[in-house]
């Protein structure tokens, strides 16, 4: 009995090892995870958190997206300088420059990656708005990990929220009439 046990303990530590290299291991092709998060479809699994304005995004958001008081170059600069603070994050592809980023943050003992696109969307009178799709690689929930996330990292640029007003698009036919 003690010898089924001992074999037992070994294939389960083999397995956890084996499990604990693929999470560590993991590439971060830029093909498949830096996608324009105003662009995605949602899974079908509960591992993702969306934030968003809901009336420029193909599909239901967890939460709308502020408005901002400055320009989304800025905005981009701002949150990229907290962001690439925060424990264990790389710039997968994009830069502020490009308004588009998508970073990995890996969990502190298992180094499962997950994966941040965010897009910065100027908005007409020098204003701008925030796109965020953050997801897991592996498994099929995330224990509330992406949607804590997000609101921390948002969390960082309300200092620089402005009032919520209908989206207009700068070169918009609503935005052109409100010029005129």
């Amino acid at each position: 009995m003690l010898r089924i046990l001992i074999v037992l303990f070994v294939v389960f530590l083999l397995a956890m090892a084996f499990t604990m290299y693929r999470f560590i291991s993991a590439t971060h092709d830029p093909q498949v995870w830096h996608v324009d998060p105003q662009l995605v479809e949602r899974p079908v699994t509960p591992n993702t958190y969306l934030v968003a304005p809901q009336v420029l995004h193909i599909t239901t958001v967890d939460r709308e997206a502020p408005q901002y008081q400055v320009s989304a170059d800025v905005l981009a600069k701002a949150f990229d300088d907290y962001v690439i603070r925060q424990n264990k994050v790389t710039v997968v592809a994009g830069s502020p420059e490009e308004l588009m980023i998508t970073y990995v943050q890996r969990s502190w003992f298992w180094q499962i990656p997950d994966y941040i696109s965010v897009k910065f969307v100027p908005l007409e009178g020098g204003a701008s708005t925030i796109i965020i799709w953050s997801r897991s690689r592996f498994g099929y929930g995330d224990m509330g990990v992406n949607a804590a996330r997000v609101e921390s990292w948002l969390a960082s640029l309300q200092s620089l929220e402005r009032p919520a007003e209908p989206i207009v698009l700068p070169g918009t036919a609503e935005d052109e009439t409100a010029s005129q």
